[in-house]
């Protein structure tokens, strides 16, 4: 009986290690153009090298813009470590199955985005003979 209630004070009181994780995560974004535009989920950050703080529950879309040239990424979320301990637990006690329903469930991956972005076209050299017409 003892160590019923020692197994069950114990899961109440690691319940979800998922709940103790932070539910965003520092994502840094780096253009191949310094002076590119970065987004993020088509929101305005600002010129060149960007970190961030994104939320763990959804995929984000990051594009880099300079001109009309224009270069994207993705930063995916997978199960993070407090994740897969919530999943172990749950199958030994029921309770750490809550965590599947916290912030802290999921992690952002990559955590550094490089963005390639096209180079510029450069227009061909245009040679015009001269004129054998006189003024």
């Amino acid at each position: 009986m003892r160590c019923l209630v020692i197994i069950t004070v114990s899961a109440f009181l690691n319940a979800g290690c998922s709940f103790a994780s932070p539910s965003s995560q520092n994502i840094t974004i780096i253009p191949s153009d310094p002076r590119a535009d970065v987004f993020v989920d088509g929101r305005p950050l600002g010129k060149g090298t960007i970190q961030t703080r994104l939320k763990k529950s959804e995929s984000h879309a990051v594009m880099a813009r300079v001109g009309d040239r224009v270069g994207v990424g993705q930063v995916d979320r997978s199960i993070s470590t407090s994740g897969m301990l919530d999943i172990v637990g749950g199958v030994l006690i029921l309770l750490p199955l809550l965590g599947l329903f916290a912030p802290g469930f999921w992690k952002l991956d990559p955590d550094v985005v490089a963005v390639a972005i096209p180079p510029g076209q450069t227009m061909p050299e245009v040679s015009v003979p001269p004129s054998d017409e006189q003024p």
